[in-house]
């Protein structure tokens, strides 16, 4: 039965649809209503935006919506930590309302109320596509969208470009903005008559720092920079289609992100450990139909961003939102006086066991409190150097009781105290590094002001070692990554998130003894056995790749005997391959399948044996199911062109090898295969174009010397 509290919240969300649906339509001087357009960029520094002064910065597409609309200068983020603060940004309500604090531990309740849920009852058609994990439609951020693609997960395939390898994961599965725009641009096309409300999530900011070509060899020196580049190119891919549809005229564009990037500043490399305006700065624009070009130098929230949408396309603001709109400012009929703002990050304790850190930011001054607070006067210290808090106390005590009264007048009577984890939920975090060892597995929050902890200034170089020691595995240095985690892991015995590094880099450096004697020293570990039987695949596969096939099945089986999981039995399936035991491989790949429809590999190598065997209907019709679940996924493209030369169809293999390289630009066997094809069909430029690419892009590969031949003929 639910409680008087819960009948309470449910009364008033249900109040507040019926006041906007009252409204519904009557915005927008009688034409049409506007469209919505909000797009944002995951962990993206203001000052790395050309239009923000960034000198190396290449952002055309944020600079000409702000060259014809609304660039806040001072815009800040509520939390430096994707999931919560995108719940701010639609809810328009603080953390201590929505409840959502930190990545994977929490889910946006359902009494929230979105800008989805409120322009969806005001008539609108609702539509977003994301690009990371943290924002998949499991922790709630989809409420109130029709429309909500959350296919971020891709699989990595191995230095020949044939399997998909199970690797253990050190980052968050992310898709790249191009295919966040493929998932989203169909749907847009559809609703062109509107209204619609479309949101576009681009993670690419984020580390790892890869950014595709050219943008690789323009900030070779700055990836960061180059990954903001690509997504910004992206983002003119929307904005051009809002041109080519008509309907750019009428739509309202919004372009945020949901937190900065330390970069060093104040000794943070990556975010969500401090509480600096590194971290929680960031670029706002805001481009109405018939606006005029305009900088707001007033402080702005992204928790304001709800109302002021609202009142640009005519609809009320439901009284649950704790933003204030700046339409005016954006329509140049008056200047909003700011307010106080809050910010925080809880992370430290929740993840790490620290202190937390809350956040006022009041006139002229910035109150950063915690087991060590910080006093700043922003305008006169923007770079926060100089801390205050000895100097006036008397301001600092003032802050301090306003930023505790603030967060009792800003809480919800409604807040849930315990959110519970999953296990696959807990056991990635745990690998990510976002949940401490021996964490409970409910988190108990009480709403106020703490000082008691760690400092999290003091503890944030372990993050900084742990993040340069993720990157370098990624970027293929496991030696000093293995340094790395020998040191961190004398700072801190039995850390899983360290144990997991160092094992594999031992597994990268092709010490498999040692990695196994780093798995055994973790013992039964709590965390469902994630991590062990993740670093279990990840040995096998390298144990089968040396030749030793015998060896690597019977690691899948111990892996198998933790938890039977696709990946293991894909090991297996390939282990068997290699074994001659064409049966059992059959056998492991249905058992994949059986655990998960969706694991593509094991369904693409099922379609193959079959067209092998001769069952060319069971086959066409794996491959076509693998696609429908993985439409993203190149070695499922690769393998239907592989499918199709066989049938003949070589104009349709082409176009599959041509979706391939398209996902995937570095697939060499891709590459190889459209150029065969292309040959065969007669398509010579096409041969020389890919013979160019490859000359370029790896002149030394197999692939590149065959293509060669092919354009000697052509």
């Amino acid at each position: 039965m639910e409680s008087t509290r819960s009948c309470f919240a449910l009364r008033r969300r249900v109040d507040a649809l019926v006041a906007t649906a009252l409204v519904a339509l009557t915005g927008c001087a009688g034409d049409r209503p506007w469209n919505v357009l909000v797009v944002t960029f995951d962990t993206t520094r203001a000052d790395h935006i050309a239009c923000y002064g960034h000198p190396r910065a290449k952002t055309p597409n944020i600079d000409r919506l702000a060259a014809n609309g609304t660039r806040f200068d001072r815009a800040y983020a509520s939390v430096p930590v994707t999931l919560p603060s995108h719940s701010t940004i639609m809810t328009g309500t603080y953390p201590m309302f929505h409840g959502v604090r930190d990545n994977g531990i929490f889910v946006l309740a359902e009494r929230n109320l979105t800008l989805a849920e409120i322009l969806a009852d005001a008539g609108y058609a609702t539509g977003a596509a994301v690009g990371s994990f943290p924002l998949i439609a499991r922790f709630g951020i989809d409420q109130g969208f029709e429309l909500f693609d959350d296919r971020v997960a891709q699989r990595d395939e191995d230095f020949l470009g044939e399997r998909a390898l199970p690797k253990t994961r050190f980052f968050f599965d992310e898709r790249p903005a191009g295919l966040v725009n493929e998932a989203i641009l169909p749907w847009i096309r559809e609703h062109r008559d509107g209204p619609f409300f479309a949101w576009v999530h681009y993670f690419d900011p984020h580390q790892p720092f890869e950014p595709p070509p050219p943008y690789d060899q323009l900030f070779r020196s700055d990836p960061y920079l180059g990954e903001i580049a690509y997504a910004d190119e992206c983002l003119g891919v929307l904005l051009d289609e809002l041109e080519t549809l008509g309907v750019a005229g009428r739509t309202v564009v919004v372009v945020v992100s949901d937190h900065g990037e330390g970069l060093g500043d104040h000794n943070e490399l990556t975010h969500s450990i401090l509480a600096y305006n590194s971290t929680l700065r960031v670029p706002l624009v805001i481009s109405m139909p018939g606006g005029a070009p305009r900088v707001v130098g007033t402080r702005v929230g992204v928790v304001d961003i709800v109302p002021t949408v609202l009142d640009l396309v005519g609809v009320d603001v439901p009284e649950v939102v704790q933003g204030t709109s700046r339409a005016a400012d954006i329509r140049g009929t008056g200047a909003t006086v700011p307010g106080p703002l809050y910010a925080e990050t809880l992370s430290p304790r929740l993840a790490h066991g620290w202190g937390e850190l809350r956040v006022l930011y009041e006139g002229d001054l910035k109150l950063i409190y915690g087991p060590r607070p910080e006093l700043f006067d922003i305008d006169d210290d923007p770079d926060e150097l100089r801390n205050l808090v000895d100097r006036r106390p008397e301001d600092g005590e003032a802050m301090r009781t306003d930023l505790a009264a603030f967060i009792e007048s800003h809480r919800s009577d409604d807040l849930e105290a315990a959110v519970e984890m999953d296990e696959a939920t807990r056991a990635q975090l745990a690998a990510l590094g976002y949940v401490q060892t021996g964490a409970p597995d409910t988190v108990e929050l009480e709403e106020g002001l703490s000082d008691d902890g760690v400092p999290p200034q003091d503890r944030v170089g372990d993050i900084n070692d742990l993040s340069r020691a993720k990157q370098l595995l990624f970027q293929g240095y496991p030696l000093v990554a293995r340094d790395i985690a020998e040191s961190l892991l004398a700072t801190s015995p039995g850390n899983p998130a360290y144990l997991e590094l160092l094992a594999t880099a031992e597994v990268e450096l092709g010490r498999l003894d040692e990695a196994l004697a780093v798995l055994r020293s973790m013992g039964d570990y709590v965390l469902g056995g994630d991590q062990v039987k993740g670093l279990m695949l990840r040995i096998g596969t390298v144990l089968l790749y040396q030749g030793d096939a015998a060896s690597a099945y019977e690691m899948a089986e111990q892996s198998l005997a933790i938890d039977p999981q696709p990946e293991a039995f894909y090991l297996q399936a390939m282990a068997c391959s290699r074994l001659g035991r064409a049966d059992d491989e059959m056998r492991a790949l249905q058992a994949a399948i059986e655990v998960d429809p969706d694991f593509t590999p094991a369904r693409t190598n099922l379609a193959i044996r079959q067209a092998q065997r001769g069952d060319r209907e069971a086959a066409r019709a794996n491959l076509e199911l693998a696609l429908s679940s993985q439409p993203y996924d190149p070695r499922v493209s690769y393998n239907y062109g592989a499918f199709l030369v066989e049938s003949g169809d070589l104009a349709g293999a082409a176009l599959r090898f041509e979706r391939a390289v398209e996902l995937r630009p570095r697939y060499l066997a891709a590459w190889l295969a459209l150029a065969t094809v292309s040959a065969e069909l007669g398509r010579w430029d096409r041969v020389h174009e890919i013979e160019g690419y490859l000359d370029e892009r790896a002149p030394e590969s197999r692939e590149a010397a065959l293509v060669r031949e092919l354009g000697e003929e052509g």
